[in-house]
């Protein structure tokens, strides 16, 4: 072997021992290496001769980034984010006085601050998306794919601060957020209620937003959220379509809720309903017995047939609840103060007193 070439192996291996991270080559009790090098199993390589003394066999690693946190700051930021009231108004006020300092430091804080730490800088920057427009953007953008679900909730809070221009950026983010069932149910119901209000692919949204409603699987106070946006953007016929779709298909009851009182909205246009929400006023629920009523009573005329017919339901109060919503309704049901007056008796002096206040209603306008 040749002078050189030992020396260039000797040069190698002592520059390995010594780097960070690696493991040292292990010694003998003598103090020499366990390692035996023999001559003969070594083959010198003519190409060795000619490589650079500086010449690395591999590229240099990168150091790790050193981020050079303030104690004092780190401790208002902890205070902040998880004291006691009167400590955490103590704390803002001293970050308020260094608020450009902390602010200009956001995104180290967010990437090597403790949790507390990032729930303090979060609550720290509500408020101050007009001073510091840029870095809040930042801090969002940072918040939304944080680990911890407070710091993400607060982050989606923020989005309410931003321009409308920086939160079009966010749009397809904040979609797949709703789509993802294994995020906090809270999150994707904060970001539900907003979405219809972020600038982006209106179709993109609706077709997100019909996705979680015919789900299977989602939340139901997921899918009440994506019901109330969708109806915001979806056109009035396939919209209908689709809340009559969950009225016939869900098994929960605040969805089945929900669905009623949006139909009710649409007036006479969600006639096609009228037969589900009679079918709902016969439900042991009385809250949903209420909101489909309250739909009939809105879609108007065309639900007049169904309320008669619940007029001889066995329930007593599915009963009461087609006398008042008819008087509700009014003159259109004219024709049925007739019947309505079969229960006006001395027996049940509650259903008499709804009976009398709904043939006033229907007869009061005609005089």
């Amino acid at each position: 072997m040749s002078a050189k070439t030992v020396l260039l192996c000797t040069v190698l291996l002592g520059g390995v021992s010594g780097c960070v991270g690696e493991k040292p080559i292990p010694q003998s009790a003598e103090g020499g290496s366990e390692i035996e090098t023999h001559s003969t199993d070594i083959q010198p390589d003519p190409a060795a001769e000619n490589v650079p003394a500086d010449q690395s066999s591999q590229p240099a690693q990168k150091p790790a980034e050193l981020i050079d946190l303030d104690q004092a700051v780190g401790d208002l930021l902890t205070t902040l984010g998880s004291g006691e009231t009167q400590e955490r108004i103590a704390a803002s006020r001293a970050l308020s006085e260094r608020s450009a300092e902390v602010v200009s430091q956001h995104a180290d804080w967010m990437k090597a601050g403790s949790v507390s730490q990032r729930h303090g800088i979060m609550l720290m920057m509500t408020g101050k998306a007009q001073v510091f427009p840029d870095e809040t953007y930042s801090l969002v953008k940072l918040a939304l794919v944080d680990g911890d679900s407070k710091v993400r909730r607060i982050g989606v809070q923020l989005i309410r601060q931003l321009l409308p221009v920086q939160t079009a950026e966010l749009h397809t983010q904040l979609l797949e957020m709703t789509k993802d069932r294994l995020e906090d149910s809270a999150i994707r119901n904060a970001v539900l209620r907003m979405i219809t209000l972020i600038p982006g692919d209106a179709l993109a949204t609706e077709t997100v937003l019909g996705e979680i409603i015919m789900s299977a699987e989602d939340d139901s106070t997921v899918k009440q959220a994506a019901l109330q946006s969708y109806v915001k953007i979806a056109p009035a016929a396939p919209a209908i379509a689709t809340l009559i779709s969950v009225l016939e298909k869900s098994d929960s009851s605040q969805v089945k809720r929900t669905t009623a009182v949006l139909l009710g909205k649409y007036g006479t246009k969600s006639k096609a309903s009228v037969e589900l929400l009679g079918g709902l006023m016969e439900n042991d629920e009385e809250d949903l017995q209420e909101a489909a009523a309250e739909a009939l009573a809105r879609i108007g005329s065309p639900s007049i047939d169904v309320l008669v017919k619940k007029l001889d339901s066995d329930n007593l109060l599915t009963r009461q609840m087609a006398i008042f919503t008819l008087g509700v309704i009014g003159p259109s049901a004219g024709e049925h103060v007739q019947r309505l007056q079969e229960f006006i008796t001395e027996d049940d002096s509650d259903t008499s007193l709804i009976a009398k206040e709904a043939i006033f209603n229907i007869l009061k306008t005609r005089q």
